[in-house]
């Protein structure tokens, strides 16, 4: 966590320091977002991160979503070398498993037996990383580069709610989940074509965190744990 705080804190120096490292390009990045592993896989409301009490269970359920990011290139004196900073916003809803178990809970343990849900959780991440970025060019219009970063990412998951109802009453249960705070790393590559259009692909892993939060109001000391994991499919624009 220290570690982290001080990598960020290191690209805000960066930043303000136009001075000492002058910043030669950026880039707007629009993405899909495909996840992997425990973050895509959803088998049961037993094993669901969101639902369970066991820090084992890891199943997150998320579908393919989209990102919009940025990122700044700092020059550092080598050619095709630069120090790199980037922010996204990454969105990923329910995958189908998922959405068929929420409308469908007859066979579901617990109060989510029978429940009706009004709203169902989704996930945004926001990871802010900083690293290295090298890009080579064939000749001016064309370009390939590889990158890595590291730094911090926050964790939000919107808000479930669902109802059950029996002869005699109607009972609402919301679940609220705190924003989580974990180490995030990537690894990318790709094309920059005719000096604006940047073409690639990157890998994302954007920390282990346990999910805490509430059930309506009552605190949860744990839920689950989640991982984001995703290969991310991206165009974009330098400026």
């Amino acid at each position: 966590m220290k570690k982290t705080i001080k990598l960020i804190a290191l690209a805000v120096m960066l930043i303000m320091g136009g001075q000492a490292m002058a910043q030669t390009r950026g880039a707007m990045l629009l993405s899909g977002a495909f996840p992997l592993k425990d973050y895509a896989e959803f088998e049961g409301f037993d094993n669901f991160a969101l639902t369970s009490l066991d820090l084992d269970d890891d199943d997150a359920g998320a579908g393919i979503g989209f990102s919009v990011g940025f990122k700044w290139y700092f020059n550092v004196g080598v050619k095709g070398l630069g120090v790199m900073l980037s922010a996204d916003g990454i969105y990923n809803g329910p995958n189908a498993d998922l959405k068929k178990a929420y409308n469908n809970t007859e066979f579901a343990i617990g109060n989510l037996a029978n429940a009706k849900f009004t709203s169902t959780p989704k996930f945004i991440n926001v990871p802010i990383m900083l690293g290295l970025n090298y890009i080579y060019h064939f000749n001016p219009n064309l370009g390939i580069y590889v990158e890595a970063g590291a730094g911090g990412n926050m964790r939000f998951i919107t808000d479930m709610v669902y109802s059950t109802e029996s002869v005699i009453t109607s009972t609402k249960t919301t679940h609220k989940y705190d924003m989580g705070f974990g180490f995030a790393y990537q690894v990318g590559a790709g094309f920059e074509v005719a000096k604006n259009l940047v073409i690639g692909c990157s890998f994302y892993d954007l920390g282990n965190t346990v999910v805490k939060g509430s059930v309506n109001d009552k605190i949860v000391d744990n839920f689950g744990t989640v991982r984001p994991m995703m290969i991310m499919a991206r165009i974009g624009f330098s400026f």
